[in-house]
């Protein structure tokens, strides 16, 4: 009896630590949709990570750096999951219309941001890691290829 009484606790205690970690992964995502979508984020730094530590550590090749047209960029995310891309004060294609919605959602208990569209940057759109998202600074990390350069992971911070 004591052996039937110690593995129906033994279960019991499996069940309730599963239910307390799926707690805890909507818990993450929750507040980091809470981060996300606190007010609009702007560019502050793009750069290659070489050592793979989700930072910074060398520059993009200039023909590849984002132009100031792109730099005055807001990027505005809404709970839910769409978002506003703001073209700022200075367009790249003075036909392009100031606002473009977009779409986006976490996978992977908020580890991941993915969007269809390319807010980010032309060309760049899909699965981002979330190297680090708090009140006041988003980092996302891809990994992409450059013609002529090849395959590089970069890292893109933005700010409020």
């Amino acid at each position: 009896m004591k052996n039937y009484v110690i593995a129906l606790l033994s279960v019991g205690g499996f069940i309730i630590y599963g239910c307390d970690k799926d707690d805890d992964d909507k818990d993450q995502t929750k507040e980091r949709v809470q981060f996300i979508t606190s007010s609009s984020w702007k560019y502050d730094t793009i750069g290659i990570d070489n050592t793979g530590d989700g930072k910074p550590d060398a520059p993009i090749p200039s023909q590849f750096a984002p132009q100031k047209c792109e730099t005055d960029n807001t990027i505005t995310f809404q709970s839910d999951s769409t978002g506003v891309l703001n073209e700022g004060a200075v367009k790249c294609d003075a036909g392009d219309p100031q606002n473009i919605p977009f779409t986006w959602w976490f996978k992977e208990n908020g580890t991941v941001l993915y969007t269809p569209d390319q807010i980010f940057g032309s060309g760049i759109s899909g699965d981002f890691k979330v190297g680090e998202i708090t009140t006041s600074r988003l980092r996302v990390i891809k990994d992409v290829s450059f013609p002529l350069v090849g395959n590089v992971t970069l890292v893109l911070d933005l700010k409020h």
